[in-house]
C-alpha cells in the first residue's frame, strides 16, 4: 500500500495472520484487506501512525481525483444513504406540516381580519349616528325655555357624549387590532414564501438520495418501507420538538459521523487522535456506531473536558408500546431519525442526559464521501 504524505511516499505493510489482517500484530482486527481499506477510507491513519494525518483517499489506478456526486462507497454508503433518506424524509414531512399550519393560520387570520374590519365599519357608523344625536340635542336645546327640560336635555347630551367617547375608544382599539392582524398576516406570508425554496430543495435532495440508492441496487419497495416507517414516527413527534427541529440546520451528511464498522475501542482511538490534533478545540468531537452490547441500538462516542464518553442511543421500532424512534437511554426525547438526533444535539447541550456532558455535537469524526 502506498500513501502520499506532504509530497512523500509511504509504504505501509499489511500483516495477514490467519483470518485477520492489520498494520501491526496488535491491530489484526480486520477480516479482509478490503474491510481494512474501507475502514481507513473514512478513518484517519493517525491511530496507526501519528505522522499519517490522512485517510486512504485515492487509489493509484484512479489518477483522476475529481469524484462526481455519483461516486460513492459501495455497501457502506447504502447504510449512510438510507440514514440520509430517513433524515431528509422526516425534515420534508416536518416542513410540509409546518407550512400547512402556517397556511391554516393565514386563513384564520384573514377571516379574523375581515370580521374586525366589519366591526370597525360598524363603529364608524355608530359614531356618526350618536354624533348626529348630540348635534340634534344641541339644536333643540335652543327651543327650550323650561329649566327642567333644559336640564334633561343637558343630561341626555352628556350621556350621548359618553357613548361617543366609548365608541371612539373601541374604534381606536379595533384599529390597533386590525394593524396587529395585518402585521401577523404579512409575517406569515413572508414565512410561507421562505418555506417554498426549502421544500423544493428537500424534495430534490430526496429524489437524488433515492436515485443514488437505486444505483446501488436498493429496490423501491425497500425505500418505501423506510419512508413509511419514518412517516409514522414523524406523526408521533411531539409538537414542541417539531417546532424546534424545523428551525435547526444541520450541515453534515451521515457519513461524517456514522461508522458502521467502528468498535468501541477503535472509536476511542479515532476520537483520541482527533483530540490530540485539536488540543484547543477538543470538546464535542463525536461519532455514532452500532452498539456492541445492545444489538439494534447505537452508541455515541464523544469527547468532553479531555475525557471520552460512550452513550447508548436506544432505538425503538413502531411495535414498542410507548415512544418510538431514537433517544438517549432512559430519556423521553425521541427523534424520527438519527439525523434529527444529531440535528438537535448539535445545537443543544447533552447535560440533561449526562451532567458530565455539558457540550454539543460539534466536530464529526470523519471527512465523509457522500
Amino acid at each position: 500500500m502506498k500513501e502520499i504524505i506532504l509530497q512523500r511516499n509511504r509504504l505501509i505493510r499489511i500483516i495477514v495472520a490467519g483470518e485477520h489482517c492489520g498494520f501491526t500484530e496488535d491491530m489484526l482486527k480486520f477480516e479482509s484487506v478490503v474491510s481494512l481499506i474501507n475502514y481507513y477510507r473514512r478513518n484517519s491513519l493517525l491511530e496507526y501512525n501519528r505522522q499519517l494525518s490522512t485517510e486512504l483517499l485515492y487509489p493509484l489506478r484512479k489518477p483522476n481525483l475529481e469524484q462526481t456526486s455519483w461516486v460513492i462507497d459501495g455497501v457502506r454508503s447504502v447504510e449512510h444513504l438510507l440514514c440520509q433518506l430517513r433524515g431528509l424524509h422526516a425534515a420534508h414531512l416536518r416542513l410540509i406540516r409546518h407550512d400547512d399550519q402556517i397556511t391554516a393560520e393565514l386563513d384564520s387570520l384573514k377571516e379574523e381580519l375581515q370580521k374586525k374590519r366589519q366591526a370597525h365599519a360598524a363603529f364608524i357608523a355608530s359614531y356618526a349616528l350618536f354624533l348626529k344625536q348630540v348635534e340634534l340635542l344641541e339644536s333643540n336645546k335652543q327651543l327650550l325655555f323650561d329649566e327642567s327640560e333644559i336640564a334633561q336635555s343637558n343630561k341626555n347630551k352628556e350621556a350621548q357624549q359618553r357613548r361617543l367617547k366609548s365608541i371612539r375608544y373601541q374604534q381606536q382599539q379595533m384599529i390597533a387590532q386590525i394593524e396587529a392582524t395585518e402585521r401577523k398576516i404579512r409575517e406569515n406570508e413572508a414565512l410561507h414564501c421562505s418555506l417554498t425554496p426549502k421544500l423544493s430543495k428537500l424534495h430534490k435532495e430526496l429524489g437524488t438520495c433515492q436515485f443514488r440508492l437505486s444505483q446501488l441496487n436498493v429496490s423501491q419497495a425497500a425505500m418505501d418501507k423506510v419512508l413509511q416507517e419514518v412517516s409514522f414516527l414523524a406523526d408521533l413527534e411531539q409538537e414542541p420538538l417539531s417546532k424546534i427541529l424545523v428551525q435547526l440546520t444541520l450541515r453534515w451528511q451521515p457519513d461524517r459521523y456514522l461508522s458502521l464498522d467502528c468498535t468501541k475501542d477503535s472509536a476511542f482511538k479515532v476520537i483520541r487522535s482527533l483530540m490530540d490534533c485539536n488540543p484547543d478545540n477538543s470538546n464535542g468531537i463525536f461519532l455514532i456506531r452500532p452498539s456492541q452490547s445492545q444489538v439494534g441500538h447505537y452508541a455515541l462516542t464523544i469527547s468532553n473536558e479531555n475525557h471520552i464518553f460512550n452513550c447508548l442511543i436506544e432505538y425503538r421500532d413502531l411495535k414498542h408500546p410507548e415512544s418510538s424512534g431514537y433517544a438517549f437511554l432512559n430519556t423521553k426525547l425521541f427523534f424520527s431519525s438519527l439525523v434529527d438526533f444529531v440535528r438537535y444535539y448539535s445545537h443543544c447541550s447533552m447535560k440533561e442526559h449526562n451532567a458530565h456532558l455539558d457540550t454539543k455535537l460539534k466536530i464529526p469524526a470523519f471527512k465523509g464521501t457522500l
